[in-house]
């Protein structure tokens, strides 16, 4: 807390008039952050009728694996990976602010794809959860664990692997 308050250029007390816990100023911390990213996603517009899905869907991928492989980001989910068994409250808070809000706006994105006509999707939760799957595989993995990139797979195949198989299995009929 000295180092924030140092940080911050205030006092420790004047901290605690704002946070009762290092935890709660843990979970602002989070809030804060995951806010920020979140535009990143909100800011995609699959209703703009000149992106066909697999041109949305490649949008959408390389901006949530860009958010995903962002240092800040890593090292956040690292520390809530290491610190929810003791903390569960900031563990929810950081899975309500982060990965449950980019969810959302990913079911969102196979909704309106669908109600295009350009997915046929009956159940959009699960196709999300199916897409951040296949983006969250071993390129992801390897940065999260701090090492160094495969040979066997890069950014580019990672994106376009989860696209063609989210095309293939919700392809209009």
């Amino acid at each position: 807390m000295d180092m924030v308050a140092a940080k911050a250029g205030v006092s420790k007390a004047t901290i605690y008039a704002h946070f009762a816990s290092k935890d709660e100023l843990f979970g602002a911390i989070i809030r804060r952050r995951c806010d920020s990213l979140a535009c990143a996603l909100d800011a995609v517009n699959v209703s703009n009728t000149t992106l066909d899905a697999r041109a949305a869907l490649t949008v959408v991928a390389r901006k949530l694996l860009s958010m995903l492989l962002d240092p800040d980001v890593l090292g956040i989910y690292r520390m809530v990976v290491a610190e929810s068994a003791r903390h569960p409250d900031l563990a929810r808070v950081y899975f309500e602010a982060g990965p449950l809000r980019g969810k959302h706006r990913l079911a969102e994105v196979m909704t309106a794809l669908a109600e295009r006509g350009l997915l046929k999707v009956p159940d959009p939760w699960l196709a999300m959860d199916q897409f951040v799957g296949m983006l969250r595989g071993e390129h992801f993995n390897r940065a999260l664990l701090g090492l160094p990139p495969s040979e066997r797979t890069d950014l580019d195949r990672t994106v376009e692997g989860a696209v063609d198989v989210i095309m293939k299995t919700y392809a209009p009929a």
